[in-house]
């Protein structure tokens, strides 16, 4: 009887302790998802109402991946009401360049998107490690490094914060130059692009060579692909100099990522529950920390610990879309690893499957 009323207790305190946890974020969950900055003038009132619309639109862009979600005939009315969106703004100065910050109310624009099926990518995002190679004025080929300070090296770490595309650059370090060199990303060998990256953890690579064409209207060009788990992308962009190849990649990038990870609602969508069983919840922050992950999946509506033992626990998830989405999420995060079946246990038998935690001890 105390085993099982100390049982309870326990599962006690985790309902309650999951009302009032607010967990660290992971590296893939992005701030400030619904906030944007905008330039302005002044800050007289035409000038704040026009930057207030245009962070909305940035936000939009930020949220579906899509530039045309911003012409969609719902945003355009949301648009003449945005102030029903906007929770707060204010201003801030740098090196004489003036700005007004705007933060947005995040349910509304769900509900905005979801009630006209419009894309959603939430906060949760892959990590890419950009390995690009660019040649010098000398024809010598050099990886961008995490150092660069060129005009593309700032644009792309500006439109990444614009975006909200977490990205990382190598150090180049002597570690990194015993393993990789430049004309291995400039020609994609993978195998020594993927050993390198090993020791930065992301959850993507980003490879890309910058190339010059004299005879070409626009005569820069950058060519890339990414692999993410098992997903390929590839894109290509062009300018009429390299320093402004930076935005049109990175919108590339963001349209490319958001058609893969992100949800839209339907008319005929309905909710599902998933099961599954995890192991090695030994402690009561991995219980915590699962269902803080779980419930920042974009198409995740509730959570529900079933049943708990330190060997074995048992989660019903419910889901507003597509299990694929969550399968995604789980692959991505990487702390929920799934048990490797034996070869003659029937599917049946699996129909709820069984995950191994691999989280923070």
């Amino acid at each position: 009887m105390s085993r099982l009323l100390s049982r309870f207790a326990f599962i006690a305190s985790i309902t309650l302790l999951t009302m009032l946890y607010n967990g660290a974020a992971q590296a893939k969950l992005v701030d400030n998802l619904y906030s944007a900055e905008v330039e302005v003038a002044s800050q007289s009132n035409a000038h704040r109402q026009q930057a207030i619309r245009e962070a909305f639109e940035r936000v939009i862009l930020k949220v579906t991946g899509q530039p045309e979600s911003i012409e969609h005939e719902a945003v355009e009315r949301a648009l003449r009401s945005v102030g029903n969106y906007l929770i707060q703004y204010g201003y801030s100065d740098n090196q004489g360049q003036r700005t007004l910050s705007a933060t947005f109310d995040g349910t509304k624009i769900r509900s905005l998107l979801a009630e006209h099926q419009l894309p959603y990518w939430g906060s949760r995002r892959p990590e890419l490690l950009m390995w690009i190679a660019a040649e010098n004025d000398d024809g010598r080929r050099v990886i961008l490094d995490s150092f660069g300070q060129s005009v593309f090296e700032q644009q792309l770490e500006f439109y990444s914060r614009q975006f909200s595309l977490p990205i990382r650059r190598p150090l180049m370090d002597l570690t990194d130059s015993f393993t990789i060199s430049a004309m291995d990303v400039w020609a994609r060998f993978m195998q020594p692009i993927k050993d390198t990256s090993k020791r930065y953890g992301t959850d993507g690579i980003f490879v890309g060579k910058i190339t010059h064409n004299a005879e070409s209207e626009e005569p820069w060009q950058l060519d890339w692909s990414v692999e993410v788990g098992d997903k390929r992308l590839y894109g290509q962009v062009s300018a009429t100099s390299k320093d402004w190849l930076a935005e049109p990649l990175m919108q590339q990038l963001m349209a490319k990522l958001s058609s893969i990870y992100s949800v839209t609602a339907s008319e005929d969508s309905v909710s599902q529950t998933m099961t599954i069983k995890v192991e090695g919840l030994n402690k009561l922050q991995h219980v915590l920390a699962l269902e803080s992950f779980l419930r920042s999946v974009v198409s995740v509506e509730d959570v529900a610990l079933k049943h708990y033992s330190q060997d074995l626990s048992e989660f019903d998830i419910v889901i507003n879309g597509s299990l694929d989405h969550v399968i995604q999420a789980i692959n991505l995060d990487g702390r929920l690893q799934i048990r490797d079946m034996g070869p003659f246990v029937s599917m049946s038998e699996n129909q709820v499957q069984t995950y191994e935690w691999r989280g923070d001890n």
